[in-house]
């Protein structure tokens, strides 16, 4: 039986708030899956899907834990619809055998309006909710601030990541 923590986000880019997360998930469950949003259930503009899925590759790397990985799965379950959680959770489930748990990663800020997520009664029914602090306030809007302000991310972000950035601008920060 394995514990499978999901971790859904925009990772758009990934940070060292998500690394902290993977380190809380890790402490409870087997494994940490990242899942890049494909499409934002609330309408957030995001980098391309391409690229975000990219950096979450190279943040595995970073991470160098055989436990975390990536699982980009959004694109192939998207509709004309964004994926839900619970669409991407009873995708996952039905890969894993009948003994696998999943749990759900939420933040604070989610775990306090979980009731406004798609199928939230059904989400807790069949799955577990594994509820993290923010213990470390770096978040990707913190990035991209940085970025279109031409200042250094590499203390936000783990170095594969930072070195992407570095290279491949796509949050309105100027190339030269």
């Amino acid at each position: 039986m394995s514990r499978i923590a999901v971790m859904g986000s925009a990772f758009n880019p990934p940070s060292l708030g998500h690394k902290d997360v993977v380190e809380q998930a890790l402490t409870q469950c087997d494994q940490v899956w990242l899942v890049p949003a494909f499409r934002h259930a609330w309408g957030k503009n995001m980098a391309p899907y391409e690229y975000r899925c990219q950096m979450v590759k190279l943040f595995t790397q970073d991470l160098a834990d055989p436990r975390v990985s990536m699982h980009a799965i959004e694109h192939k379950i998207a509709t004309d619809k964004p994926v839900y959680s619970f669409d991407l959770l009873e995708a996952l489930q039905a890969q894993l055998q009948p003994e696998d748990q999943l749990f759900l990663v939420i933040g604070p800020d989610n775990a306090a309006a979980f009731d406004k997520f798609y199928r939230a009664d059904d989400i807790r029914h069949r799955w577990q909710l594994l509820v993290v602090k923010e213990r470390i306030s770096v978040r990707s809007t913190k990035i991209r601030a940085a970025l279109q302000h031409h200042k250094p991310v590499s203390a936000m972000t783990t170095q594969g990541v930072a070195t992407f950035l570095a290279t491949h601008p796509m949050y309105g920060e100027a190339t030269s």
